[in-house]
């Protein structure tokens, strides 16, 4: 309920209102001439927030001057109104300084609504002609209390308890001084395939103070009824037993597309899929229908990506593959529904990859990129009148013409300095009327096909307030890759360490992360193709399982399979099967996954937890011989919502089944053992474990001047290897005086990173490396001597998978393969 309460005013006392609910209330003061908010509290009383605000500012276009509340005098009393749920206040305010960069109308709205600890607020401003307003700061006020995070579509936190920003992706917010952080200096906001606007200093303060927060944005021109309307400012106030961090969650759940699992085969690295003209990518969905069926998978679309179009028309289909136009994309549409599954586009709203020069010729502006874009391909403006007046129509209809399931926007370059197309020639104001432009066609498009996904990929950031209007976000790395900065005998086990080092270097820093979930990111998915990408012919189905695992267990929701069911054998689809049915049976968990652990180019170990509610899921990778242990908080850190103190047990379900022989407690840190070179997912649930199992023996070794005699263990099954790893070079090895073939072999392809996405990759720890692997498997049970080549600039274990007595594990389409489940790895350094 909407509480007023205004006092006489006197010399001593000023009016005030106070806008409340149930939840959280603002209060603003009348000094005779305008009203200034002065706290913030929540409806108890114990959170307060008192502040001096200035309200507005105001930086007009080419102008240092600015003009804030003080340049205003309110005209007639403040209106105070209820609609359904939402209670307001609006003021109106003349200009008081006569200048024409000024606002002849000021109007503020504040707002909440009941039941949510937010409360809003935005600006309009009212000229009598055309007007340029470089930048707007939607809210502007000092504070007392520490604020912390802040930058392009960044809240800033206050005193743990409250938190505010502009709900928009280009919205800019500094505190501290004012200018905190600068622009482009969150830990994550300059790695991998980042997008670059240059503000040009326009976002800085020159008289910083003390405690100053500001929100902005950068409008440019008034539109045609010459007002600007600001974006919107929140402030919301953390509840009992909420960190500021869970706190922001909660409210963007109020307002984000709600998270969605989407799994779809993209038929990019397919060249029967990439044909549209016949039935090749029907009978793609036929390969896969036929081998997911029987294990409950349902795949929800079948993607054309980019070249379905003709790159001389906006958005026409390529004569090529559709003779008929949308007639004939619908009928694959059909085609496909008939069959089972939907299907999805791939459609840059830009035109980027289109042929610029025919629209240019046609009348279509090109946008003109900054000096970082620049590098990258052309597009057109998509602020510019022409192009987005049918891109707006069309992008929209195409989507329910065809019955579109799911749009893949990519190269959203969102760069434009040129004159003409609707905005300043600036590239803060030409970012945000792309930007604007883009946010408009993807809500268009939302409204005439409600269930649609929405994919935004190359050159988006890492705001919150993109998930208003996307799905999911692009992880900014190559599309593929391997990384070799670490000895791995796997490339598929390289593969994971590519996406999860990209990872980590954007959300690996608990400090300073992105708000943005793991689980909304686009990761380029699972490859496996007739090219034999990402993988080596030595590669095995357990390397598989663990490539298909870790892409899971990030939590993605995105589930992208660029796979060729040709190369596909029946292992490998019971492998991505079963860890598909675990995931969507753990999909509450994995969609509040956290990265834990170190960086994973360089041999730490890390993985992905979550929860959901008293249940939990990790999975987990070491990337090195030697066992290490994986420290993970148990705390509102990483999403846990429960008491402190608590028990709870964990259950090993991958690579087997067993019983962890830990309790952990709730408050206290989890530590997880885990062997060399492995991949485990553990499932966690209140309880206390059992005692812990007898141990596996130790493999017994002697050096003596070089040489190693070492006892190959009887009880090994399926793996035991000898792993050689030099730096840089491995010697030949000779066991018990005779050269051994080498089984698997890798090398060292050092910060191995897309040119476009290795900006902030690079590890100055990365050193040449090879490694080689030997089979023990005939040796077992016997005694043996091990020589090597040469005596320094290398390591070596004995990895071995020891048999253990072990119940039948548990089977089914929901719970993953025990690959390995009568064995436990063990592995020994020997040299």
């Amino acid at each position: 309920m909407l509480a007023v309460f205004i006092t006489v005013p006197s010399l001593l006392h000023a009016q005030q209102i106070v806008l409340k609910n149930d939840l959280i209330k603002r209060t603003l003061s009348f000094d005779g001439k305008v009203w200034r908010t002065t706290a913030f509290s929540d409806i108890k009383g114990d959170k307060q927030l008192s502040v001096k605000s200035e309200e507005v500012n105001i930086l007009p276009m080419n102008e240092d001057r600015t003009y804030s509340i003080s340049d205003f005098r309110a005209s007639g009393k403040p209106a105070v109104f209820t609609n359904k749920d939402t209670n307001f206040i609006i003021i109106q305010y003349q200009a008081f300084t006569k200048t024409a960069a000024i606002p002849d109308l000021l109007r503020i709205k504040y707002y909440l609504v009941k039941g949510q600890p937010y409360t809003r607020k935005t600006i309009t401003l009212a000229y009598k002609k055309m007007a340029t307003v470089d930048r707007l700061e939607v809210e502007r006020f000092i504070t007392d209390k520490k604020a912390e995070g802040g930058g392009r579509g960044e809240p800033v936190f206050i005193n743990d308890q409250w938190f505010t920003g502009l709900e928009y992706p280009a919205g800019y917010s500094r505190h501290t001084d004012g200018n905190t952080p600068k622009d482009y200096n969150r830990y994550y906001e300059k790695v991998g395939n980042y997008s670059y606007i240059d503000l040009e200093g326009r976002d800085i303060e020159p008289n910083a103070q003390k405690g100053l927060v500001r929100l902005m944005h950068f409008p440019g021109y008034t539109q045609s009824n010459f007002q600007i309307e600001s974006k919107t400012a929140v402030m919301g106030v953390v509840q009992e037993r909420e960190t500021a961090g869970t706190a922001f969650t909660h409210y963007m759940t109020t307002m984000w597309k709600a998270p969605r699992s989407f799994l779809h085969f993209n038929n990019w690295f397919e060249p029967q899929a990439k044909d549209l003209k016949g039935d090749g990518l029907l009978n793609i969905w036929r390969s896969f229908k036929e081998a997911i069926t029987p294990y409950g998978v349902k795949m929800d679309a079948m993607v054309a990506d980019d070249g379905w179009q003709d790159r001389k028309s906006i958005w026409e289909p390529s004569r090529q593959y559709f003779p008929n136009g949308y007639e004939d994309v619908k009928v694959l549409s059909e085609r496909l529904s008939s069959e089972g599954v939907g299907f999805g586009l791939w459609l840059s709203l830009n035109g980027y990859t289109n042929n610029i020069d025919w629209g240019v010729e046609h009348g279509y502006k090109e946008a003109k990129r900054n000096k970082y874009f620049s590098r990258y391909g052309r597009n057109y403006s998509l602020s510019a009148t022409k192009y987005k007046t049918e891109v707006l129509e069309k992008v929209p209809a195409i989507a329910k013409q065809v019955n579109a399931l799911y749009y893949k926007h990519d190269f959203n370059v969102l760069s434009d300095t040129d004159e003409g197309n609707n905005h300043p020639a600036t590239d803060r104001h030409g970012h945000e009327a792309t930007l604007d432009a883009a946010i408009e066609i993807l809500l268009a498009t939302r409204k005439m096909n409600p269930g649609i996904y929405q994919n935004l990929t190359n050159w988006v950031w890492f705001s919150p307030w993109w998930l208003m209007y996307s799905d999911y976000l692009w992880m900014l790395a190559g599309d593929d890759g391997t990384n070799g900065n670490w000895p791995e005998i796997s490339t598929r086990a390289m593969a994971s360490t590519d996406r999860d080092t990209y990872i980590w270097r954007m959300f690996g820093n608990p400090a300073d992360r992105p708000l943005v979930p793991v689980s909304r990111l686009m990761t380029h998915g699972i490859i496996k193709n007739s090219r034999g990408m990402m993988e080596s012919k030595e590669d095995n189905v357990q390397d598989w399982a663990e490539y298909v695992l870790m892409h899971y267990g990030r939590g993605t929701l995105l589930k992208e399979w660029y796979i060729s069911p040709s190369v596909m054998k029946p292992e490998d689809w019971k492998a991505l099967c079963t860890v598909d049915g675990w995931a969507k049976e753990h999909l509450g968990a994995l969609t509040n996954t956290v990265f834990v652990g170190g960086r994973p180019d360089e041999g730490n170990a890390y993985g992905y937890i979550g929860w959901d509610g008293e249940k939990g899921v990790l999975v987990a990778r070491n990337t090195q011989a030697a066992s290490q242990k994986l420290i993970i908080p148990f705390d509102q850190s990483v999403g846990f919502k429960g008491m402190a103190g608590q028990s709870y047990k964990g259950k090993v379900v991958f690579p087997y089944q067993d019983v962890y022989p830990l309790t952990f407690t709730a408050g206290k840190n989890m530590e997880i053992e885990l062997p060399g070179y492995a991949t485990l997912a553990l499932e966690f649930e209140k309880g206390k474990s059992l005692p812990s199992a007898k141990p596996v023996p130790g493999i017994r070794f002697t050096v003596n001047n070089g040489v190693v005699r070492a006892e190959v263990p009887a009880d090994v099954k399926g793996r035991c290897d000898l792993l050689v790893i030099g730096r840089p070079e491995s010697p030949s090895v000779k066991i018990n005086g005779d050269t051994v073939k080498v089984q698997r072999s890798n090398k060292g392809r050092l910060n191995n990173f897309a040119g476009y996405a290795k900006s902030g990759m690079p590890s100055e720890k990365a050193a040449p490396w090879t490694m080689l692997s030997f089979d023990l498997l005939p040796y077992a049970g016997k005694s043996i001597t091990i020589e090597f080549s040469k005596a320094a600039g290398f390591e070596s274990y004995i990895l071995a998978e020891r048999l253990v007595h072990t119940s039948e594990p548990v089977s089914g389409n929901n719970i993953l393969w025990t690959i390995t489940n009568d064995t436990r790895r063990q592995t020994v350094r020997i040299f």
